[in-house]
């Protein structure tokens, strides 16, 4: 068995997981326990390896009989705790953080049940997750691809570029878990590795032979991705977000780093305008393309020009160039065109195959989304909810918009305070006019929150003449509606694709796009 030394060690927090398996598919036949585990290091095992487990959970409820339960300790509840409720329901066997001389509070069944006593649940429920599901990323080409702006949209070029070359492949992200005719709600960017392992093997069972996954740097330090093997791994960028898990800046990038580090990643493609991305790029440079505009890279994009029908450029690889005309908007959105496309040259599609992708892209729910409104002005609806993302989309804005900016937004509670009254500060120095509102404020109080951002806009601003509060959401987007004039173009942002709000009373329905249609319409 390997060494404990040999695992990545993660911040120490207390972390949260997800509460349900939700991804219900295909039985399987059992697996051998002593195989689920082997190579794994274990540092306790009372009871017998021989028996066959049928299934894998790592919520109590969900355990079959004959299953293994991996007793993961989260945010607000130790799995530990839920031990005899999953033996009631079943279980032959968990697996704990707790010592073997430590559970004699446990009503075992000295001979039925098996204690297996490991360092890290979270890293053991990745490994026998991909042992029960036969390893399914090594059985077809997993894109990874992390960074703090443009997952979703890479992942997205992606699939329009393979759906050119005639294959379907599957998604996992923040938007919705989708393969072939399975369509999934996705609570989370990236799920728990068991339902990522599950999601993987039915993609092959049902012949697709490529998944594009967003990694996010929460499921990086909870090792939802751990040991998994990635055909090609992509960084975006980085800039300020998840402080409220990370604490610093620092550990942000160093979870960020462990997509190349904990894993298998055969090929990588890096953007190296980021100076994070030169970092990495130095730091993992094996089979490497990089990717710039500003700077020399392998792959880069020339000769840019933006407008508010789309983008053109030119683009320069290895293999050649050629012109791409694209439906998405911004400079932001050239940095995901050609990271997507040296993921696929990397891969070995050709050229044609990319420039035919690239240009047949259109929208991309909640990401620089137009709002169909039949007014002389525009609204764009997008996901951007940091300080850099909300820059660059109001940049890119301003760069075809003949009148005025119109930015809403807020910041979600429970959340970076630290990020607020920087995006403040963004949202008044990129926009003629800022009207700062509600987000997910989830548990806190909304005009808390807005007094957040409100530290960041300057004392030279005026409310009135350069912002407005409006606390309420849907109001602040009916005051926005109200406030547009010929050529001027309202950006909605921070919730993006969301078709909900999450309050202290609960969760509502709220799509930023059907309230802003309805406000222009005047149907309100």
């Amino acid at each position: 068995m390997e060494s404990e030394s040999s695992f990545f060690k993660p911040i120490q927090m207390d972390l949260s997981f997800a509460k349900n398996n939700i991804y219900k598919m295909s039985k399987l036949s059992g697996r051998k326990l002593s195989a689920l585990i082997q190579g794994f290091p274990v540092r306790g095992v009372e009871g017998a390896l021989s028996q066959e487990i049928s299934s894998i959970a790592f919520d109590s409820r969900e355990v079959e009989d004959g299953g293994l339960f991996v007793a993961i300790r989260g945010f607000k509840q130790d799995g530990f705790k839920f031990v005899n409720d999953a033996i009631a329901r079943g279980a032959s066997a968990f697996i704990t953080e707790t010592p073997i001389e430590e559970l004699s509070s446990l009503n075992l069944d000295r001979g039925k049940v098996t204690a297996i006593y490991v360092k890290d649940c979270r890293s053991a429920l990745a490994w026998v997750g991909a042992e029960f599901y036969g390893r399914p990323s090594d059985r077809m080409d997993v894109y990874g691809v992390t960074g703090t702006n443009g997952k979703t949209t890479i992942t997205y070029i992606l699939d329009s570029i393979y759906k050119v070359k005639g294959q379907q492949s599957g998604v996992i992200g923040t938007i919705r878990h989708r393969y072939g005719d399975t369509n999934l709600a996705a609570s989370t960017t990236t799920p728990e590795s068991l339902d990522i392992n599950r999601m993987l093997h039915e993609m092959t069972r049902r012949k697709i032979r490529q998944c594009f996954l967003e990694i996010s740097s929460h499921s990086l330090v909870l090792k939802r991705v751990f040991g998994m093997h990635f055909s090609v791994g992509i960084f975006t960028n980085l800039s300020r977000d998840h402080l409220d898990f990370h604490r610093t800046i620092d550990r942000y990038k160093e979870a960020k780093k462990g997509l190349f580090r904990d894993n298998q990643v055969e090929k990588s493609v890096i953007n190296i305008d980021d100076s994070v991305g030169r970092e990495i790029a130095n730091e993992f440079s094996k089979n490497l393309l990089s990717i710039g505009i500003e700077k020399k890279a392998d792959v880069m994009a020339e000769d840019c020009s933006l407008s508010d029908a789309g983008s053109c450029f030119t683009l320069k690889t290895p293999s050649g160039s050629c012109e791409i005309q694209t439906h998405l908007l911004g400079i932001h959105n050239i940095y995901n065109l050609i990271l997507a496309a040296a993921g696929a040259l990397h891969q070995g599609l050709s050229l044609d195959q990319i420039a035919k992708g690239l240009c047949s892209v259109n929208r991309i729910p909640g990401r620089f989304e137009k709002v169909p409104c039949r007014q002389n002005f525009s609204i764009i609806v997008d996901y951007a909810h940091t300080d850099d993302a909300l820059r660059n989309v109001l940049q890119a804005a301003k760069s075809f918009t003949p009148g005025r900016v119109i930015t809403v937004f807020g910041c979600g509670g429970d959340r970076d305070r630290g990020k607020r009254k920087t995006m403040g500060r963004v949202a008044i120095e990129e926009s003629e006019f800022t009207i700062v509102t509600s987000d997910n404020p989830r548990t806190e109080d909304p005009q808390l929150i807005v007094d957040d951002i409100l530290e960041g806009i300057p004392s030279s601003t005026c409310q009135g003449k350069d912002y407005e509060v409006v606390v309420d959401r849907k109001e602040a987007i009916q005051f926005a509606v109200r406030k547009a004039q010929p050529g001027d173009l309202i950006m909605i942002a921070g919730k993006g694709h969301e078709d909900y709000q999450v309050l202290k009373t609960g969760v509502i329905h709220f799509d930023d796009r059907e309230v802003a249609q309805e406000a222009a319409r005047g149907v309100l």
